[in-house]
């Protein structure tokens, strides 16, 4: 699981500024939203728009995006009102009691890439430039001819095979392989992108689970038609479609016409079922877009009761989210942007709110960082 992050130079994280993704001292939902080993279960980042949330964001989302080899580019992530040509990124991660210290850089002016993965202060893996060194045990394996776009961590564990004889490092190749990214705009969820592929690999019989778990008034099908409350709905025979019905008055409707906030659901369900059921991490930008605040608020809890070795971190404008109820101080995470020294994170815990503290109304009253100000002129 992730512990730590550090973004240097990073779109508008200017200074090295660090995440930190370790429990505290608070005793607030110690049996949900943390694991055994003290790490949290995520977090919340919130502030005003502009302020580099989404940023923030995206330090986790680059390092999935270049292991998947889902494209991305470093120039596009240099902070661009700096003169350093450097974006560096370091990612701190613990399996079974070791630490996992994992640092990029990548220097814009000669297009090369700098790696160095340590196991417990152990360097396994380095590469400067074209040139990498993977050493698992006594073996050292070298790479001469690495691509300037493709992270070696990603090359070398394809070349071994999922790094085989290194169980820590397959670890965290698969807690990234498992980790899904959803941004705010849930450009697929009016089609239904993610539901549709999953029920079309493994069935619907899991996502009605889970909307039973959540108490929701809807089941899905799958297929070509739906029959209920006397209607039926067909697309035709070489169609298939997810389709919605409520418990309350079965009447189908396909995912496309359903309501916006249905889709949204539906859509964040089979990666929210594989983060919960496989270790990983959900990112989510603008979190809550489309759902009622109870939902939201059900859907993390959710998340921190049933996930044992998973994250979920995401970005919201829904203030009842920062509640002592749903997230403990220390996960939530306030951002602010203070002009050239760029984007800055505190968290809520440096405050030292107490349990029985209304924190979103003190957050609302301007008594933390990270709240937008609107002043009349």
């Amino acid at each position: 699981m992730l512990t730590k992050m550090y973004l240097t130079n990073f779109l508008s994280f200017k200074e090295r500024t660090e995440f930190d993704f370790t429990a505290s001292k608070y005793s607030i939902l110690e049996k949900t939203n943390i694991t055994d080993n003290e790490t949290l279960k995520g977090a919340l980042f919130i502030g005003p728009n502009a302020s580099g949330k989404s940023n923030a964001l995206k330090g986790l989302s680059f390092l999935i995006k270049m292991i998947k080899g889902e494209g991305t580019s470093f120039s596009r992530h240099r902070c661009i009102f700096s003169a350093n040509p450097i974006v560096i990124v370091e990612y701190e991660f613990i399996f079974n009691g070791k630490k996992v210290f994992y640092t990029i850089e990548y220097d814009i002016q000669t297009n090369s890439i700098s790696e160095n993965l340590k196991i417990d202060d152990i360097t396994v893996l380095q590469r400067h430039g074209n040139t990498g060194e993977l050493r698992i045990g006594e073996t050292l394996t070298r790479d001469e001819q690495l691509d300037s776009e493709t992270l070696f961590l990603r090359t070398a564990s394809f070349n071994t095979g999922r790094f085989p004889q290194e169980p820590t490092l397959r670890e965290l190749m698969e807690f990234l392989q498992n980790s899904y990214i959803i941004d705010g705009y849930n450009l697929g969820a009016t089609y239904g992108k993610s539901i549709t592929k999953y029920a079309e690999e493994f069935g619907i019989e899991k996502i009605n689970k889970y909307l039973d778990a959540f108490h929701y008034d809807f089941f899905v099908e799958y297929g070509s038609e739906s029959t209920g409350a006397g209607l039926t709905i067909s697309i035709g025979s070489d169609k298939k479609s997810v389709f919605f019905k409520r418990k309350t008055f079965p009447i189908p409707n396909t995912i496309i016409n359903e309501s916006q906030g249905n889709q949204v659901f539906a859509d964040l369900l089979p990666n929210l079922i594989n983060v919960i059921e496989n270790p990983g991490m959900l990112i989510i930008d603008e979190f809550g877009n489309s759902l009622h605040n109870k939902l939201a608020e059900k859907i993390i809890r959710f998340f921190m009761e049933n996930a044992a070795h998973s994250q979920l971190f995401i970005t919201s404008h829904h203030t009842n989210l920062i509640s002592n109820s749903v997230f403990r101080p220390d996960q939530i995470d306030l951002i602010t942007f203070k002009g050239e020294t760029g984007s800055q994170v505190e968290r809520l815990s440096q405050f030292k709110p107490r349990a029985a503290q209304n924190i979103e109304k003190m957050y609302l009253g301007g008594m933390f960082e990270g709240l937008p100000l609107y002043e009349e002129i």
